[in-house]
């Protein structure tokens, strides 16, 4: 469970961190407000829905360990997060569709980007290939 707990403090890093940049934008060009606020709410659903998801996994290997069965990972409450900031975003306030839609993505993205960078890690210099010999 440790590494979880590491891997969602860098994604949330990563995630203030481009939040930090929509509030900087916003301030600085304000009249693109509709872009970064759309922006920034998607990004802070995205931020809820992987903690909601890291709680799961975290939830379903317990259960795991005490040998009893979870009920899957829950993607209707994500997905309804995901819902939820988008109508928050574009109906209620009134903010790019598009923009908010890329602030959904920032979170997922992370992650990919961590997990691929562990695994080259992971597995050392590319040219270290099984039976050279130096």
């Amino acid at each position: 469970m440790d590494d979880i707990s590491v891997i969602m403090r860098k994604i949330s890093r990563i995630t203030f961190f481009f939040l930090f940049l929509g509030c900087l934008g916003w301030a600085i060009w304000p009249e693109w407000g509709i872009y970064f606020g759309g922006f920034l709410i998607g990004a802070v659903g995205s931020i809820l829905f992987t903690w909601q998801l890291a709680w799961k996994v975290i939830r379903i290997a317990d259960l795991a360990v005490g040998g009893r069965r979870g009920r899957g990972f829950g993607f209707l409450s994500r997905a309804a997060i995901a819902l939820l900031a988008a109508v928050i975003s574009v109906r209620t306030l009134g903010y790019d569709p598009a923009a908010t839609v890329a602030g959904l993505i920032v979170t997922p993205m992370a992650t990919l980007v961590l997990g691929l960078s562990s695994i080259r890690r992971r597995n050392g210099h590319p040219s270290n290939e099984r039976g050279e010999k130096q």
